[in-house]
């Protein structure tokens, strides 16, 4: 019974594994922007106007990604949160 509520088969399983990969992805993209933030503030000369440029659209892109995570974990979030309230009103109304 317990494994049907939260094996590898069950959806908060599935829910909780998504929620996982939300998180790991977010700190990589946010690693990766806190370096490009550092690294351009330590040395502007370095690959010139066409450097920045670059170095500037993936930083465009990096925060794009991150606001796309983070939306992502907040809705997994709550689905995760709404699956384990009807887990606890099935619980509390046959307990």
């Amino acid at each position: 019974m317990i494994k049907a509520l939260f094996g590898p088969s069950s959806p908060s399983y599935a829910l909780r594994q998504a929620l996982d990969a939300s998180m790991q992805r977010h700190r990589e993209i946010a690693q990766r922007v806190a370096g490009s933030l550092t690294s351009s503030t330590q040395g502007s000369g370095e690959g010139g106007a066409t450097g920045a440029a670059t170095s500037g659209e993936d930083l465009v892109q990096d925060m794009a990604a991150l606001a796309d995570t983070q939306i992502r974990y907040e809705a997994e979030a709550r689905l995760l949160h709404a699956a384990y309230e009807r887990l606890r009103s099935a619980i509390g109304k046959n307990g």
